[in-house]
């Protein structure tokens, strides 16, 4: 057992505006279509009666008015309204990253869960030039969770919604399943090496060689302030799960240079202090972004944890 941080966990509640889009519909009647450029939110067929929905795979749908605001979707062959769909989230620090680095992730999971749609999103990046900071980056990932249940008919998918994230992009997950999940839609979170604590001092205070920057100019720009200890901790998952989380499962590198193992171990900790139905696994000489084995290894445990957790 972990010991827990010493700090108290406040919630702050945080207000995000949503952004409501309406797209045309088009319907999928014959052969597959593949990488194919966004822009509707064509479902690919009927529901009833007919023959089973072709596979279909949408590049750059736009959920809000913004470039930024893109996903990819890529809808299964044989699809149902009960087809479970999974919202990856990458990485980069709140300021970098693209959904093409989440490519590897969705094959692993087309490969290993060819039944579950999945949509792979972009968000607006942290820039304090730009004003961009932690309540437009949790609206983006609120307006794509809406975007995916309002056109769930068109898409020919369930509400049932499970996130994976890595790095920042798991601290979004985890973020907006603990403290942002209206009705329950996400039913599950896997969090692959993603911050938990942003109130960690001796974090915040640290200079990552790897990064060549300080970690306290990344926080800094995602908080939209310098220290401030309550704020912190309202964007923490650490600190906004509760007992009615939504299932979680962890993962983190022991050679993690960039963010601190022992994160995920207070997470862990915490989860269980709580009694969130939550899985931890530490993968032994690894780092930030696992080898090969370890990601194949990760993703199998993830798709048996979410499925054991949708009932």
């Amino acid at each position: 057992m972990h010991n827990k941080p010493s700090f108290n966990c406040h919630a702050i509640s945080v207000s995000v505006q949503f952004i409501s889009i309406l797209f045309s519909t088009t319907l999928l009647l014959s052969s597959c279509i593949k990488d194919e450029p966004g822009g509707g939110t064509g479902g690919g067929g009927g529901t009833g009666g007919g023959s089973p929905l072709t596979e279909r795979i949408i590049l750059d749908t736009a959920y809000g008015t913004a470039p930024a605001q893109k996903m990819d979707i890529y809808l299964p062959a044989g699809r149902t309204a009960a087809t479970k769909l999974i919202i990856l989230i990458h990485g980069g620090g709140w300021e970098a990253g693209d959904k093409a680095d989440m490519n590897y992730y969705k094959n692993l999971l087309r490969a290993k869960w060819p039944e579950a749609a999945i949509a792979n999103i972009n968000y607006r990046l942290a820039s304090n030039a730009g004003n961009i900071h932690h309540t437009e980056i949790m609206g983006d990932v609120s307006a794509a969770v809406n975007f995916l249940v309002n056109n769930k008919g068109n898409f020919v998918v369930s509400d049932s919604l499970l996130m994976v994230g890595a790095s920042a992009g798991a601290h979004l997950a985890m973020l907006y399943t603990y403290a942002y999940n209206t009705g329950n839609k996400v039913r599950a979170v896997a969090d692959f090496f993603g911050p938990a604590v942003l109130n960690d001092w001796q974090w915040y205070n640290s200079f990552n060689i790897w990064m060549g920057k300080a970690i306290k100019d990344l926080l800094i720009q995602y908080n939209n302030a310098p220290w401030d200890l309550a704020l912190y901790q309202s964007n923490s998952p650490y600190s906004r799960a509760t007992g009615s989380s939504r299932p979680t499962i962890i993962f983190h590198g022991t050679l993690d240079l960039i963010v601190p193992l022992y994160q995920s171990q207070w997470l862990n900790g915490q989860l269980n202090t709580l009694g969130v139905p939550h899985a931890y696994y530490e993968y032994f000489l690894d780092g930030h972004g696992f080898n090969a084995a370890n990601t194949d290894d990760a993703m199998n445990k993830t798709v048996a944890f979410f499925k054991s957790h949708l009932q």
